[in-house]
């Protein structure tokens, strides 16, 4: 006698049906925890590309009070020139870079009897640093630079004063030496 059809056949079709639904439930898992890790991330680096580009739109440097010294009381003074800065944004604002027409100041000028000297920037051993430099908003930052050669200021020709902030914003003003 001879069978023509197995009586197995319906379960193993249950247990296959079975184990099909259990690995696209893993596999399902798997992806959702995935994905929702990947969002995430991506939430939190757009919320800070966000905060990092409205606080650059309301940063504002005012370029002010650009005093031109030609003798501030010593001999090697002979090219200075304070700029105070003043904060009038919402959030503070950190100075990185001052330029005068395209060369970057890197040395600064202080001198404790002199009133052209910038109080905020005591002297080192060395060459005075005074930047970078934070400014609270609705504060104020007095800048005294001694231009070492070739740079100088001229009488009568414009010079350009540029300031860079730490989110990239950039300031520039124009002023006359007399």
């Amino acid at each position: 006698m001879r069978r023509i059809g197995s009586s197995r056949r319906g379960l193993s079709t249950i247990v296959t049906a079975g184990i099909m639904l259990s690995a696209v439930a893993v596999l399902g898992s798997a992806v959702v925890t995935w994905s929702s890790g990947n969002l995430k991330a991506f939430e939190i680096a757009l919320s800070n590309t966000a905060v990092a580009n409205t606080n650059k739109i309301t940063e504002s440097v005012s370029i002010e009070n650009i005093a031109f010294c030609s003798n501030c009381g010593s001999a090697n003074s002979k090219n200075v020139t304070n700029v105070t800065l003043t904060n009038t944004g919402t959030v503070s604002v950190t100075i990185t870079q001052i330029q005068l027409n395209s060369t970057a100041i890197t040395s600064y000028y202080y001198s404790k009897n002199s009133p052209y000297s910038s109080s905020s920037c005591p002297p080192p051993s060395g060459v005075p640093t005074c930047l970078p430099t934070t400014i609270s908003p609705k504060q104020s930052y007095t800048i005294s630079t001694d231009l070492k050669s070739p740079t100088k200021w001229s009488s009568q020709k414009p010079d350009t004063i540029t300031v860079t902030t730490t989110r990239g914003s950039i300031f520039t003003t124009q002023a006359v030496p007399p």
